[in-house]
């Protein structure tokens, strides 16, 4: 047999076997596997999330010790709406889902740490995208060593760590935007002037749209949120500038907040919208799979962090007791 028949062969036998492996294990970058592989390839990947914590790595002066619990992931259907509104309330607590393949949940774990030590020391109010927020922050060449910004919530990246949020505000006709990272040291203040959500989960297009839209008094006062109520959601619809635009809103049809997008294309944008679109990503399963949480890691994630709020919610109260004892 000559020299090229037999690397035929061979790879003719590695193509079957790597055919037989991936058919067998459920390999996640394959777009046409079933849904019992899918589910199969879950419960196989559950079992990783599965870890106890140790409770003497942490220190006494923390006040973290012991939150973090074992992970059960029981496959019991949870409250649709109490997921969603956690997703909501704490982005900055849900894991990356664009490395589902290489998650490290003791990482996660030791993060989760750290951002509860950041917390027993800075008050991070409840706000969302929408929400009017002021940020006091460090500043060196200030006169009063501080620096205070108000503006409205456009958008929240990352998670853990390297959670940011932008804020935007319009100060003597010019757009100034500033990205914090939410688990800054230099921050000494965050507060939540006005709590309400919009139509869309980002308002970059604010960036497009006049500015009154964009313009708050750096002055502004609390506006006390409803109790007992759900966050209100401001469904007002804004118009969009006239082109040339920074993006190409026209081509965004999911967007609910603007109006003005739907302009009449050319010929040639009609070509280039229709060669942009991706209509196949509505049917991949698999990358919906990879890009969402499944429920019962969220209720964990949920639970750990109402008792670490719970437990600080009675520490504040004793401290305030004590002092007015004192008093």
């Amino acid at each position: 047999m000559s020299l090229s028949k037999q690397f035929k062969k061979l790879a003719v036998s590695c193509l079957i076997h790597n055919a037989r492996v991936f058919s067998t294990s459920g390999c996640r970058l394959s777009n046409t596997l079933l849904h019992r592989t899918v589910n199969r390839h879950r419960q196989i990947k559950g079992g990783a999330a599965d870890y106890q914590d140790n409770e003497e790595d942490a220190s006494d002066d923390t006040g973290v010790r012991g939150v973090d619990l074992h992970i059960q992931m029981d496959g019991k259907p949870k409250p649709q709406k109490e997921v969603d509104t956690f997703k909501e309330k704490y982005p900055d607590f849900l894991p990356r889902t664009d490395r589902a393949c290489r998650r490290d949940y003791v990482l996660e774990m030791l993060h989760r740490r750290d951002m509860f030590r950041r917390r027993q020391n800075l008050s991070i109010p409840e706000f969302y995208v929408g929400s009017i927020v002021s940020v006091t922050v460090t500043d060196p060449y200030s006169p009063t060593k501080e620096n205070r910004f108000v503006g409205i919530c456009i958008q929240r990246q990352f998670s853990g760590l390297s959670h940011t949020f932008t804020l935007r505000n319009i100060i003597y006709g010019q757009g100034i935007e500033i990205k914090y990272d939410l688990y800054n040291p230099n921050i000494l203040k965050i507060e939540c002037l006005k709590t309400e959500k919009r139509l869309d989960p980002e308002l970059l297009y604010l960036r497009d749209c006049p500015p009154e839209f964009s313009t708050f008094p750096l002055d502004m006062e609390k506006v006390p949120a409803p109790k007992g109520k759900d966050v209100p959601i401001n469904d007002v619809k804004i118009p969009l500038n006239k082109p040339p635009w920074l993006e190409r809103w026209e081509r965004r049809k999911d967007l609910k907040g603007i109006t003005g997008n739907d302009r009449r294309l050319t010929y040639r944008q009609k070509k280039r919208a229709v060669l942009s679109e991706k209509p196949w990503l509505e049917n991949d399963i698999m990358l919906e799979y990879r890009r969402s949480l499944r429920d019962d890691e969220v209720q964990h994630i949920k639970g750990v962090v109402e008792k670490f709020l719970e437990r600080e919610q009675r520490r504040k109260e004793e401290a305030e007791k004590e002092m007015a004892e004192e008093s």
